[in-house]
């Protein structure tokens, strides 16, 4: 569960990194989102200032909150219009999907960086980077789903087919408390934790083509 992240903070230095890291990605999430839309000929994110780096613009009081009690934090919703996307919703669910990538870029940078650390014997630093690569991974895994608010939801609410989106539509039904009953189910299940060992594996694969680290 999200908590087990808090519960494996041994030191301030594992609480000081990992609160930097994950700061910049929630804006690093949203300035990769508008650059997508951008690239797609949606200009709303950029006109509103969501490709600046500006904290300001990008962080939501309740999310950085919750990131900091639970280990799991949002952004800023990016503003996006469907009217400015071709494809049937696909260019638009492109944009959502970018949320989970860049928070799998920001965890392969702190797993880069933990391994630098690593090999220079800075054990301490070395650990708080990769629980830093760690909680980014879990932030990426759960974006993939589809329940409403996160960028799994918005993606299929653009491209999926009929009955994916009446399931997402369902789920919001229940406010926070289905949010809350869907995770805990897929955690139950193995199945968060499964595509955070896969995630993770591809991280290491990559560190590992590496010389040197």
């Amino acid at each position: 569960m999200i908590i087990s992240y808090i519960q494996g903070f041994y030191n301030t230095t594992d609480l000081i990194i990992v609160s930097l890291v994950m700061i910049i990605a929630l804006v690093f999430h949203n300035v990769f989102q508008a650059y997508i839309a951008s690239r797609y000929g949606d200009a709303n994110p950029r006109f509103a200032g969501y490709m600046s780096f500006d904290l300001q613009r990008h962080l939501e009081p309740t999310g950085v909150l919750f990131l900091f009690l639970l280990g799991f934090g949002w952004p800023q919703p990016v503003p996006t219009s469907s009217r400015n996307y071709r494809g049937r919703g696909q260019q638009e669910a492109l944009v959502w999907y970018g949320g989970p990538l860049a928070y799998l870029i920001v965890a392969l940078v702190s797993s880069l960086v933990a391994a630098v650390f690593a090999s220079m014997d800075s054990g301490i630093l070395a650990r708080s980077f990769i629980l830093a690569s760690s909680v980014a991974v879990l932030h990426a895994v759960i974006n993939l789903f589809p329940v409403f608010p996160l960028d799994g939801a918005k993606a299929v609410l653009a491209w999926g087919n009929p009955s994916l989106r009446r399931f997402v539509q369902q789920i919001a039904g229940f406010g926070p408390f289905g949010f809350i009953i869907f995770f805990f189910i897929l955690s139950s299940l193995g199945v968060t934790g499964a595509l955070q060992g896969f995630f993770q594996g591809i991280i290491l694969a990559i560190i590992r083509l590496i010389p040197g680290l």
